[in-house]
């Protein structure tokens, strides 16, 4: 994993991401102002340079991400260790959040292809408000359902 850099948000920070996420950020949807505040109140704010691990498939944490500027991609591999790439990622796209679902081992790895500047959000502050966790965990529910049925044309895709 490449060296990355972590800091607290600053109110101006806060501020600045949810007026430009907000509306865009699916994991974010119905959340109002003061809750998208509270939730980023406990995140930390990431950057990662091109080419540096974000995510390593098989390793542990309990994080979700939101990309505010930047892009990655995901990669999985398969059983002889070749990666294939399973998705290409941009800003206001989110990851990391099975592991707020199932707390199993990250199933694929995510790099950075751009200058990425990242919202790590803690599994505890997604939790900690039972009105912000109902909202998160059905927005979280409706982003894997969506992957879910790509994945599936994209299987049928390739019969």
């Amino acid at each position: 994993m490449g060296a990355w850099i972590k800091e607290a948000f600053t109110f101006q920070d806060l501020q600045r991401i949810m007026f430009k996420l907000i509306d865009r950020v699916p994991v974010f949807a119905e959340l109002s102002q003061q809750e998208l505040i509270d939730l980023l109140s406990n995140a930390e704010k990431c950057t990662f340079a091109p080419g540096d691990l974000i995510l390593n498939e098989g390793s542990t944490s309990h994080f979700m991400y939101v990309i505010t500027e930047g892009a990655a991609t995901v990669a999985k591999k398969d059983s002889s260790g070749k990666a294939s790439e399973l998705a290409a990622l941009g800003s206001g796209d989110s990851f990391g959040e099975m592991s707020l679902v199932d707390k199993d081992p990250r199933s694929a790895s995510v790099t950075a292809t751009a200058e990425c500047v990242l919202i790590r959000i803690p599994e505890s502050a997604c939790w900690k408000n039972p009105v912000v966790s109902a909202k998160i965990f059905r927005n979280v529910s409706r982003i894997l359902s969506r992957r879910l049925r790509e994945a599936d044309r994209t299987i049928l895709q390739k019969n």
